[in-house]
């Protein structure tokens, strides 16, 4: 479904943002550290990509896109950029001169640095690697060599930490090696620390960084964004609802027929609706199942469920709906008659806190399981 992509260009995702990282370029009085923070898909890796490239173009606009240094930004290629990303552990011991290479392995650098070329060409696409829940020590401590090594003669060193909460996981040593850096930078030196979750960082680390937020992406420029690359106009509109101003969302679902989904999605209501033992044990196998070979598709499923739910709320309340718009008008009503006194709003917590569960490593049958009864208990509309 997905055609020609989209020239990047960052106004036309964040036009409030980028105009006021234009004031900072524009002023000469440009930061040490940032720090960019909103909801996922928000357009923030592709927004620090750009401004790097603005501190180093060489041509006449913000960024031209033509000069020597853009071109080079462009692959990813550029002397002056520095990116860090969680990384898995391959070697599970290793000394503070350990190369990051040899401690993922040979499998996870030839993906990192695949990864990398195609975050070039298409500034949207995630860096992740599986199993990387964590910011190496030894990652930081190599970006510090680089960074006081010399200065630059032109424009600036940046360096971009993506997923940046990861620098506070376990003991918190690679959060406190980077507060080294932010305390003492090195000239002509700035930090773009990029995150979804910016409560997970230190709090010496939010204080040195100039802080920018980020809203969703608006919907209109969703669709506009996904009719560029080919999708139907119609289609591009209900993806980019049911997005809502995630531009990974959007992209996601934009690879599946909207048939497809909402298939799927009347699957996940009947079963965790209806009580039925063998039905719920059925799903609990597979859905832990997908936990683990396929997290992503598990995280789909749960927020097609919960977008239902969301639905259903929104039809309570006669506001428009999209789902009625396709098929499910007749459905989303005999919910509605059936449980009038659901409280939607705990379903939605319930749906939302079991999705954060993968991350923190819970035991998921069990945690399937109090969800789909949490969900029976809140359709009853019991407090």
């Amino acid at each position: 479904m997905v055609g020609k992509k989209m020239k990047f260009n960052p106004t036309h995702f964040q036009p409030g943002v980028w105009q006021r990282i234009t004031k900072i370029l524009s002023s000469n009085r440009v930061g040490s550290a940032y720090l960019f923070s909103g909801p996922e898909g928000s357009g923030k890796e592709a927004i620090a990509l750009a401004f790097s490239a603005a501190l180093n173009c060489q041509g006449n606009e913000i960024v031209c896109g033509k000069c020597s240094s853009c071109i080079r930004f462009a692959t990813m290629q550029h002397e002056h950029l520095h990116v860090v990303v969680p990384l898995p552990r391959k070697k599970t011991s290793f000394d503070k001169d350990t190369d990051v290479l040899t401690i993922i392995g040979d499998d996870n650098a030839a993906l990192l640095t695949d990864l990398l070329q195609k975050k070039g060409s298409d500034p949207f696409q995630k860096i992740k690697l599986p199993r990387a829940k964590r910011i190496l020590i030894n990652s930081i401590r190599e970006l510090r060599k680089k960074l006081y090594l010399k200065s630059v003669d032109y424009g600036y060193k940046t360096v971009l930490i993506f997923d940046a909460h990861f620098l506070s996981d376990g003991d918190g040593a690679s959060a406190n090696a980077l507060l080294k850096i932010l305390e003492e930078p090195p000239k002509k030196t700035t930090l773009i620390l990029v995150t979804d979750h910016k409560s997970m960082l230190l709090s010496t680390i939010q204080s040195r960084c100039q802080q920018i937020d980020f809203p969703p992406i608006s919907q209109d420029i969703v669709s506009a964004y996904l009719t560029e690359r080919g999708v139907g106009l119609r289609e591009s509109e209900f993806y980019a609802y049911l997005s809502d101003g995630n531009i990974h969302k959007a992209r996601f679902l934009s690879e599946r027929p909207i048939a497809d989904i909402l298939k799927i999605m009347k699957d996940q209501v009947e079963i965790v609706v209806n009580p039925n033992g063998n039905d719920w044990r059925t799903y609990i196998n597979n859905m832990s199942r997908k936990v683990r070979t396929n997290p992503e598709e598990f995280n789909f499923e749960l927020f097609l469920l919960q977008t239902w739910f969301h639905q259903s709320y929104r039809l309570c309340q006669n506001i428009n709906a999209p789902l009625a718009q396709n098929g499910f008008a007749d459905a989303l009503k005999l919910f509605s008659t059936s449980y009038p006194h659901a409280n939607l709003t705990a379903v939605n917590s319930v749906i939302e806190t079991t999705m954060e569960s993968v991350n923190r490593n819970f035991y998921m049958p069990l945690t399937l399981t109090n969800m789909l009864v949490d969900i029976q208990h809140y359709l009853k509309g019991k407090a």
